[in-house]
């Protein structure tokens, strides 16, 4: 005989009876439903709701890819080849908020037809959520404030977000659920940037309640050699994880000092599928920026483009004037003021950014230059 009664289906009512709490109603078995649409924030890397991470040594890329994987999921681009749920982005730069404004102004070059109203937000101070009456309830508020409902939430990183405290212990532990709540109270996947350990480059510093925290873990690791770095997916809840891309990245020249000296960042210029077979030879990987320069020229060399010799024995070539090359490209570039920007400048910026590509495209001899006429023109190779 069991020791234990099904409940009465009708019991009796009392006064004293407490109120149900809303936060813990019960889901009939015909209620319980999925919804495949609202599974990832990148498919079958990335989930849309909770926990992740993307950790690697220092210098491997993190920020630069994790600011790619934020604008790509603000656009609604695809990334590596996979659907996005498109939503804002909001990222706490808590280590290096400048590096980040360098990185949206080498990408707003990259692509330079981005809209104006892109929902990429940025929160330059690093917030303390590595205690439990930290600053969970007053970044929550800020994020209310401004009115943003984050799709994807990045704390970058999360040693700079601990306030100090120890992450090998209470406040990791802190952290984990400051993080978590985080993403409960947006209905949001928020994606941490973290460090290796020290004796051991393809795990998480610190305590492993992170770890077994985390729906996702993306191991990061810089090519040798190269401006890119494989990304493994080391963890991904519910679903396999055996996905390996490979971000390759661009040099961006986004100004000049006081001495005339290149300022530079680097940006994403593909995510792709690696595979495990031998590396094969790579065919050059023109970047973005580039790109547009050589779409210009080869759109007005077939447009306005004349034939002539330019050499007494060489071959006929169809090219055109660099002027005409220039003001098609400032067209298409569309430099907008910046605040107490002068017409001269505005002016500066175009030039510059017409002297960097055409000098890119020519010594990595995919263009040609000449003279004609007393002016310069450019063809083809």
């Amino acid at each position: 005989m069991t020791d234990w009664a099904p409940l009465d289906d009708n019991p009796p009512q009392s006064k004293s009876r407490p109120a149900s709490d809303r936060r813990f109603r019960i889901e009939q078995w015909s209620e319980i439903a999925f919804d495949g649409r609202e599974e990832w924030a990148i498919k079958r890397v990335l989930p849309r709701v909770g926990l992740a991470a993307i950790f690697g040594k220092p210098g491997s890329f993190k920020s630069f890819i994790v600011s790619h994987i934020g604008l790509s999921i603000a656009l609604g681009w695809d990334w590596a080849g996979r659907r996005v749920h498109q939503a804002p982005v909001v990222i706490i730069a808590a280590e290096a908020a400048a590096g980040l404004r360098k990185r949206k102004a080498g990408f707003q070059i990259a692509h330079p037809n981005l809209p104006d109203d892109v929902p990429f937000m940025m929160i330059p101070t690093a917030p303390n959520l590595g205690a439990e009456k930290g600053d969970l309830a007053a970044l929550v508020s800020a994020i209310d404030a401004a009115r943003v409902a984050p799709g994807l939430l990045v704390l970058d990183t999360l040693a700079a977000t601990l306030g100090g405290n120890d992450e090998n212990g209470a406040g990791m532990t802190a952290f984990v659920a400051n993080a978590g709540a985080l993403a409960e109270r947006f209905n949001c996947l928020v994606l941490v940037v973290h460090h290796t350990g020290l004796g051991d480059d393809r795990r998480m510093r610190g305590h492993s309640s992170l770890l077994g925290a985390l729906d996702a873990a993306i191991l990061c690791e810089r090519v040798e050699g190269d401006i890119a770095a494989t990304l493994t997916l080391a963890k991904l809840k519910d679903d396999t994880s055996d996905v390996k891309l490979i971000a390759r990245l661009d040099r961006i020249v986004i100004g000049h000092d006081e001495d005339g000296d290149e300022i530079s960042t680097l940006v994403v210029d593909s995510v792709e599928d690696a595979t495990d077979a031998a590396p094969k030879a790579r065919a050059p990987v023109v970047p973005p920026s580039q790109r547009l320069f050589m779409e210009v020229t080869s759109q007005a060399i077939d447009e306005l483009g004349e034939t002539f010799r330019p050499f007494p024995t060489g071959p006929l070539v169809r090219a055109v004037s660099d002027e005409i090359v220039r003001e098609r490209y400032y067209t298409r570039i569309a430099e907008k003021p910046k605040e107490g920007d002068t017409a001269k400048k505005l002016a500066d910026r175009q030039r510059q950014a017409f002297n960097s590509a055409i000098k890119k495209n020519l010594d990595a001899k995919r263009l040609v230059a000449g003279e004609r006429n007393g002016g310069r023109v450019l063809w083809l190779p």
